[in-house]
């Protein structure tokens, strides 16, 4: 058995073993990928089982150090067998490629921007939110659209992440416009004219996206503590659903991108995602999004939403 750490970048050669090799993930963000298969990123927690004579190699991220235990099967009769290097066009390859990259063209550019961007900032991962903004501004987004998510993010994962990652964007933008990249603006959120309670507007907002209707009777927290429900209509559904600089169903995809970083909040995604299929986001396009949360942060992120999904399709008694 045996302790290893690479550092970011780092990786060991295309080898296999006579009597197979048991990985175990313990930090960081690694890769294992076997001859001729796409690559796998592993997260702490993850487990791979390598068969005898399999070729195959695995090390670290290239933004991040990854540390496993290995242990050795049989070891009365296993040898390790060590081949070419993994050369540099090689890890590339594995390293840029989701194995879900095909699956995942369901979804548009912009909207597995979004995923990634809200995905990070609800897990509070500022480190890999970089490199996702500064992706979302090369997919065609502008910095206020970038920053509607950020801003959208707070009601489902509290201001300080929130304002962590707008604080994290700011830094993106500044070290692009000293590269010489002067991402636009953008158009601000168009001001809301209406005589309407903001109570009203969201209640409508509300019923509109959800397809339930305004007279359905309160329930649950509704009735329990009325003043939040008061809250998610006029702040939630009303100033921030009505910014029109998302569209409802960049929200809903965001929304339950940001509830898969926080993790444990089931319930609320089950609302959501009911949500996403009234709009018209199909369950493949919410398996797309799920497969962006697992290779950014992981199953431990990603397969309890599955489940949820997964519950749409049961038939209902």
């Amino acid at each position: 058995m045996f302790n290893v750490t690479f550092e970011p970048g780092c990786r060991n050669s295309w080898h296999s073993h006579k009597g197979g090799q048991i990985l175990i993930a313990t930090a960081g963000i690694g890769y294992y990928q076997e001859k001729g298969e796409p690559a796998r990123r592993l997260f702490p927690g993850d487990i791979v089982e390598i068969a005898p004579d399999v070729e195959h190699w695995h090390g670290a991220a290239p933004d991040s150090w990854f540390a496993h235990v290995a242990v050795e099967c049989n070891p009365q009769t296993n040898a390790a067998l060590w081949l070419d290097p993994v050369s540099d066009e090689q890890y590339r390859e594995a390293t840029t490629e989701s194995r879900h990259a095909e699956a995942n063209k369901i979804l548009t550019a912009r909207e597995q921007a979004i995923v990634a961007v809200a995905s990070y900032t609800g897990k509070g991962d500022l480190e890999h939110l970089k490199q996702a903004l500064a992706e979302a501004l090369e997919a065609g987004m502008t910095v206020n659209e970038v920053n509607e998510v950020l801003i959208h993010a707070y009601a489902y994962c509290g201001f300080p992440r929130s304002l962590r990652a707008i604080q994290t964007f700011m830094q993106v933008v500044d070290e692009r416009k000293a590269k010489g990249i002067d991402d636009p603006v953008g158009q601000e959120a168009t001001v809301i004219e209406n005589d309407r309670s903001r109570y009203e507007r969201g209640r409508d907002v509300l019923a509109e996206i959800s397809g339930i209707s305004v007279d359905a009777p309160k329930a649950g927290y509704a009735v329990f503590a009325p003043t939040v429900e008061r809250f998610l209509k006029e702040h939630l559904f009303a100033d921030l659903f009505e910014r029109d600089l998302l569209t409802y169903r960049e929200r809903e995809l965001a929304t339950v991108s940001v509830l898969a970083g926080v993790g444990s909040a089931e319930p609320m995604a089950y609302g959501h995602i009911s949500i996403c299929l009234h709009l018209g986001i199909t369950a493949e396009q919410l398996s797309a999004l799920l497969n962006i949360v697992e290779t950014n942060l992981g199953k431990m992120y990603s397969e309890p939403l599955r489940g949820v999904l997964n519950d749409f399709d049961k038939p209902r008694a």
